[in-house]
Order: C-alpha cells, then sequence, then structure tokens
C-alpha cells in the first residue's frame, strides 16, 4: 500500500526537471520524519538484505516536532493558531543510511526524502524549489500515510527505527518521543488547487484500491 502511494506520487512529478541525482545528498540529514508503517518497510528491507540497524545518534538531540501532519492540518482547518515547535535544533549531520553520499535504503526511502527535491542545485544556493502544487501534493500524501497507519505513531527516524526494532518491549523512553499518528480531519487544499488534488486522488484510488473520492468535496 505505501509503496503503491510512493510510486503514484513519482508519477506525479515525472515531468519536472529537478537538480537532485545520484551523489547529491546536501538534503540527507537527521531530520526525517515518518510513520511507522514507513518505518516497518526499512526495517523489513534491512533483514531482507541481512543488514542491521546502523548505530543511531545517542549525544545528539534530533528535530521532534510538537504535532503531526494531520494535527497541524486540524489546527489549520479549525482556525487555531498551532502551539509553538520543539526547542530541538535542526540536525544538518548526514543521515545515518548515506554511504559515500549515495542512500543505503534508497529503495524504501520514506516519503519525507523523496517528497524534498529540488529544481536548483540546494547545496550551491543553499534553498530547495519546488512548484507549489507539489508542496501540496506532498502535504496531502503525509496527511493519507499519516490517516492510513491507523494505531500507529510519527516521529523522527532516530526515534521510529529503534522504537519498531525493540518490539513489546521498547524502551519507554522511546515511545514518550512519539506523537500518535491522528485521523483526516480533511485536507489542506486551496481552492484553486481542489481540481488537481482530486485527480491525484483519483490515481490514488486506481493503484491502492482504495476510495478517496469523498475526501473533497468542493
Amino acid at each position: 500500500m505505501i509503496s503503491k502511494i510512493y510510486q503514484v506520487f513519482a508519477g506525479e512529478s515525472a515531468g519536472l526537471a529537478f537538480a537532485c541525482g545520484p551523489g547529491c545528498a546536501s538534503c540527507c540529514t537527521r531530520n526525517v520524519t515518518l510513520t511507522t508503517g514507513e518505518g516497518q518497510l526499512v526495517l523489513d528491507f534491512l533483514r531482507d538484505t541481512g543488514r542491521t540497524l546502523p548505530e543511531l545518534p545517542s549525544d545528539l538531540v534530533p528535530l521532534r516536532p510538537t504535532l503531526t501532519t494531520n494535527g497541524l492540518a486540524e489546527c489549520y482547518l479549525a482556525g487555531r493558531e498551532a502551539p509553538a515547535e520543539s526547542e530541538s535544533p535542526w540536525l544538518f549531520e548526514p543521515c545515518f543510511f548515506l554511504e559515500e553520499g549515495r542512500c543505503s535504503v534508497y529503495p524504501v526511502r520514506p516519503f519525507a526524502c523523496r517528497s524534498f527535491v529540488s529544481t536548483v542545485n540546494c547545496g550551491e544556493s543553499g534553498l530547495a524549489e519546488a512548484p507549489d502544487w507539489l508542496v501540496t501534493l506532498t502535504i496531502v500524501t503525509n496527511q493519507l500515510l499519516e490517516s492510513l497507519d491507523r494505531g500507529g505513531c510519527w516521529g523522527n527516524l532516530a526515534d521510529i527505527l529503534p522504537f519498531l526494532d525493540g518490539g513489546a518491549g521498547a524502551d519507554s523512553r522511546l515511545a514518550a518521543r512519539l506523537l500518535p499518528n491522528l485521523p483526516l480531519p480533511g485536507l489542506l487544499v486551496a481552492p484553486a488547487e481542489v481540481r488537481m488534488v482530486k485527480n491525484y486522488l483519483t490515481n490514488l484510488g486506481k493503484a491502492t484500491g482504495l476510495d478517496f473520492g469523498g475526501l473533497l468535496r468542493r
């Protein structure tokens, strides 16, 4: 299911000329957030390829947002101000899955990695650039991935993976760092983007067999 969602999103952006390519790893830092469903794909891949989790950083506090994507959407749609973000800083140290500048779990990399693309070389400019419509599809996809992972959690890659790897005996301190996934409160879509998002949801429905038709009624 998750892999099919990844594929449909990739198809939507296939016609764009991204500056990203093999060996381009400026954005491959330790600020990756994901759902437990996505994290399980990474763990399964490691096991299938005879590998284990690499040594995860214990001396640095990774970015831990205070709300999930759907939690933030709920605030916006209700007209409430979102709570202040965590004090945890962004960490620009390389991701622990990078090997010689390349992702060693590339086939199952989280959606946050797949959607962080740029039409300019962000290593040179210091900023990533992408069309507004692609940013909207990224937000919508994050909302759906969270909603579909019912009963799961959301958090930083450095917390999600060891939490899942520990099974029932996972350290309670890890669990405390994660946020429960929330149901979909509605999609964050501007009126001008409704038709585009409806087409995207239709394509997702065809690929996954799920009915997303009722998510946008405008």
